[in-house]
């Protein structure tokens, strides 16, 4: 893929443009709302820890266009959640459709977690969560909860249990 001075300054536009939205949605009453898949450990630790850090969290259910078009109905500030690949890529192109944009995708495989920005604002998310090692799900759930604070999350203290394969976090907010 060839990158113009154009193209990277309009990358480097929109990076704001987003963050001023999400901060004026939390103005105005926006919350997060986190979806997990309950048939994953790592998708039972993150609604877990959503809800223990007090935000809404759901378990993915059923189809997931249907339910990514429910959930996305009231309109949430950021969507984070944990999931396999085919639940995030059908959640995904809802969103788009409903007017999100993928911010960031987390990999978590075999204890381990790399990140994939897809814009340059979302760097310092991914190096937490790498960081993290295999408690990048608690992370990205602390984080997602309340991501207008000023001190970073705290990670758990505790072993945790992987999952087979690889596990998908991601992070879709309101385009700009």
């Amino acid at each position: 893929m060839k990158l113009s001075r154009r193209g990277m300054m309009l990358g480097a536009l929109a990076v704001p443009t987003v963050a001023g939205l999400a901060s004026w949605q939390w103005k105005t009453g926006g919350k997060s709302l986190l979806l997990h898949d309950d048939s994953l450990n790592a998708g039972r630790r993150f609604g877990d820890a959503g809800r223990a850090a007090g935000a809404t969290t759901r378990a993915i259910a059923g189809d997931p266009v249907r339910f990514g078009r429910e959930v996305l109905a009231s309109k949430p500030a950021l969507v984070a959640g944990v999931s396999r690949h085919a639940e995030a890529l059908l959640i995904g192109e809802v969103a788009m459709e409903e007017g999100y944009v993928l911010a960031t995708e987390l990999r978590g495989c075999n204890g381990a977690c790399e990140g994939f920005t897809l814009s340059p604002g979302w760097n310092a998310l991914n190096r937490m969560a790498a960081g993290a090692g295999e408690k990048w799900v608690e992370l990205l759930a602390a984080w997602a909860a309340n991501p207008q604070a000023s001190e970073l999350p705290q990670v758990p203290r505790f072993a945790v249990a992987g999952d087979p394969g690889t596990v998908l976090g991601w992070v879709l907010v309101p385009r700009a």
